[in-house]
């Protein structure tokens, strides 16, 4: 079997074993199935040991490592804990609980991974049928559209956008992110709130009823860890614009200013241990078996062919298509990594910058589809029926989501024809 037909079937029984989660007793986690597919690529001869390790990316595995320790850190203070808990004391409504909780994800998924959010977060929500008599189900479901639609503003919002301002070659990514990404995302944040108060009217009672109270301090265990990455997120956001604007060093980029703040966070903690345990490595392992297995479909020659029967992503409508539905079949992360070299191969150019913001808008907003269109989904699920709480149903979840894919794409798309050719960065 030539090298072509061999990387064929490795590529089948990878994404196939990550489609194909959740049907009967199959629950192999993608991160498990990636390495999978990286580990045969190597084996079988697709890639050598030597290629392989030079098809990772290290910027975006250095970047990620950062982020999440940012996020690590302030889950072990218990800072999550102590904002969930302030958001219900503050809610005497489960309409005005819904808000908080939708917008805090939101605005928490612009500057952490949202996978990272829907972790943290979960374990909460679900904690808070310890204080009060509420339904959780509607939670659940702000939380998961809102770290989705919070993340795409910014390259750090999520992995997928993360791979496109780092491997497209975007000149200045985070002021292009910026520019054609957060204004639609602040009107679908406004926008989705009163929709998903339409989606689950007469869902229960309204009215969060606390059965106990408790100073929300007591679960700010370590509040000066809290601070202290609080701080470091603060100083380091400017100086990701900053970097990106001005050619200040070569060295100055936002991954070394990320990797710098992560290691000054190990070094004058005192639960570094924890924190460092607490990372989230199966998406770090995710992403160097992606890079593997999608450097490996490149050379192999499939990614050619198949760009043959793919939706072409050389027109915005194209790419849009493209990263709504794709994604519901491998999920964003694995859609955007086989999408971003076939779309060079194609011709689209680094400063075609609607083509790459188009693809990062529809890849993520795809995740407000199905249970499996983003990794985030199912973190919630799956942390929430951990501890005993209500899962997501895969056709309830379309029931929802479906009328909040529509809307939110539909403004993303406008956004762009309104001001395609009106804005020259």
């Amino acid at each position: 079997m030539d090298r072509f037909a061999l990387d064929l079937v490795i590529l089948s029984i990878t994404y196939g074993l990550i489609a194909l989660r959740g049907v009967g007793r199959l629950n192999i986690q993608p991160w498990a199935a990636m390495l999978l597919g990286a580990s045969l690529t190597i084996a079988l001869g697709i890639l050598t040991p030597t290629e392989a390790l030079s098809a990772i990316n290290l910027n975006v595995i250095l970047f990620l490592i950062s982020l999440f320790t940012v996020s690590s850190a302030l889950e072990v203070s218990g800072f999550f804990n102590y904002l969930a808990y302030r958001l219900m004391l503050s809610s005497d409504k489960m309409r005005s609980l819904i808000l908080r909780v939708f917008v805090s994800s939101a605005a928490l998924s612009l500057v952490l991974s949202n996978d990272g959010i829907a972790g943290s977060f979960t374990p909460v929500i679900v904690s808070m049928r310890r204080y009060a008599r509420i339904n959780i189900k509607p939670l659940l479901y702000a939380l998961a559209f809102g770290v989705t639609i919070g993340s795409v503003a910014l390259p750090i919002g999520n992995p997928q956008n993360l791979l496109i301002a780092l491997e497209s070659g975007v000149p200045r990514p985070f002021v292009i992110f910026t520019l054609y990404l957060l204004p639609p995302t602040l009107i679908n944040i406004l926008i989705t709130y009163p929709l998903l108060l339409i989606l689950f009217r007469g869902d229960g009672n309204d009215d969060v009823e606390l059965i106990e109270v408790r100073n929300p301090r007591e679960l700010l265990i370590n509040a000066k860890l809290a601070y202290t990455a609080l701080a470091i997120l603060a100083l380091l956001i400017p100086l990701f614009f900053i970097t990106d604007i001005y050619s200040v060093s070569p060295y100055l980029t936002p991954v070394t200013l990320a990797f710098t703040g992560a290691s000054v966070l190990y070094l004058v903690s005192s639960d570094r241990r924890s924190i460092a345990q607490n990372v989230d490595w199966t998406t770090i392992l995710f992403f160097i078996g992606l890079f593997i297995v999608s450097d490996g479909a490149l050379k192999s020659g499939v990614l050619g062919f198949l760009a043959h029967y793919l939706p072409q992503p050389t027109t915005l409508p194209g790419i849009f298509i493209s990263g709504l539905l794709l994604s519901q079949v491998i999920s964003n992360v694995p859609m955007v990594a086989l999408y971003i070299p076939l779309m060079k191969s194609l011709g689209v150019s680094p400063t075609n910058y609607l083509a790459w913001v188009g693809l990062a808008a529809s890849s993520t907003i795809a995740g407000n589809l199905t249970l499996l269109g983003a990794a985030s989904n199912v973190i919630i699920n799956e942390a929430s029926e951990k501890r005993g709480g209500e899962g997501f149903g895969f056709l309830e979840f379309i029931r929802y989501g479906l009328p909040v894919t529509i809307v939110n794409s539909l403004i993303y798309y406008l956004w762009f024809m309104v001001i395609n050719g009106h804005i020259i960065p």
